[in-house]
């Protein structure tokens, strides 16, 4: 009888090779401290893998990381606390945030960043400007910002936001500017009555002076709000467009961005990423 031998089973001497190749990794024993915070694995390849030691050391080698503050008062008081040898500040626009990086000259992963947040104030008049809104509503919008309103008298528009919101079926008929810089509107008050409603006049500002913050604990800044309106088939709408409101906004930026220069040198721009070191774990 022919004999059969199974040439894929594994011998003693392959098995005694595959413990002798396992057995060839190894770790060299190190003891982490300031100068030298990894080992490494010998491969048996005898390639070495290394591993960083650094989370057994009771404190970091470096500082690195973000923190995020809300003003430039915060940015100042960070400032003062850490060493800032090689540190350059970032001012991005775009971004209403300013990056102060600790170590420029080295990782570049060390930062402060101040993200500066648009104050309920601004947020209120910027998100409808340039829309055109129903009578109701504008009254309403009018009346949430009476306090950014500083001409104007508050009074005066209390009694045009009083009409509105009194005489809610108002069917108007015509416009027309007036000498003392208002607009005149002409109405028809709608009735039940047969006799055709009531007649009568509103005189709206043709521009509103604002004074509001730009930012979260900000300074108030003036800026123009032109009056809008549209008469067409369905009634009037009424808006208002802010002049010039995009340089109120840079100039509000700079200010903040002045606060800090004292502190630190700052370029305009956005911030670089930091550089990316090797892995915690990498071979050669």
């Amino acid at each position: 009888m022919a004999s059969f031998t199974d040439t894929s089973s594994r011998t003693e001497v392959d098995a005694a090779a595959d413990i002798a190749r396992l057995a060839a990794d190894r770790v060299d024993a190190v003891s982490p401290d300031t100068a030298d915070v990894f080992t490494y694995t010998v491969r048996n390849d005898e390639t070495q893998q290394f591993h960083s030691l650094e989370k057994y050391l009771p404190n970091p080698r470096r500082q690195r990381g973000t923190t995020a503050v809300l003003d430039a008062d915060s940015l100042n008081l960070l400032l003062g606390k850490v060493q800032q040898l090689d540190a350059l500040g970032f001012a991005d626009r775009a971004s209403n945030r300013v990056t102060a990086i600790l170590n420029y000259e080295g990782w570049g992963d060390h930062r402060i960043a101040l993200h500066l947040k648009h104050s309920r104030e601004w947020q209120h008049w910027s998100q409808l400007d340039g829309e055109f809104l129903p009578q109701a509503r504008f009254a309403d919008h009018l009346q949430d910002g009476l306090s950014e309103i500083y001409n104007p008298p508050a009074a005066d528009l209390v009694e045009i936001v009083r009409k509105f919101q009194a005489k809610r079926s108002l069917s108007f008929k015509s416009a027309r500017d007036i000498a003392n810089g208002e607009v005149q509107f002409e109405y028809v008050e709608e009735t039940s009555d047969a006799g055709g409603g009531t007649a009568g006049t509103i005189e709206i500002p043709q521009v509103l002076t604002l004074r509001l913050p730009i930012y979260e604990r900000g300074a108030r800044y003036e800026l123009l709000a032109n009056f809008m309106y549209r008469l067409g088939p369905q009634g009037v709408a009424f808006g208002y467009k802010l002049d010039r409101a995009q340089e109120v906004v840079d100039a509000a930026f700079d200010a903040e961005v002045e606060k800090i220069t004292d502190s630190l040198p700052v370029a305009y721009g956005p911030a670089p990423e930091p550089v990316q070191p090797f892995s915690n774990e990498y071979s050669r």
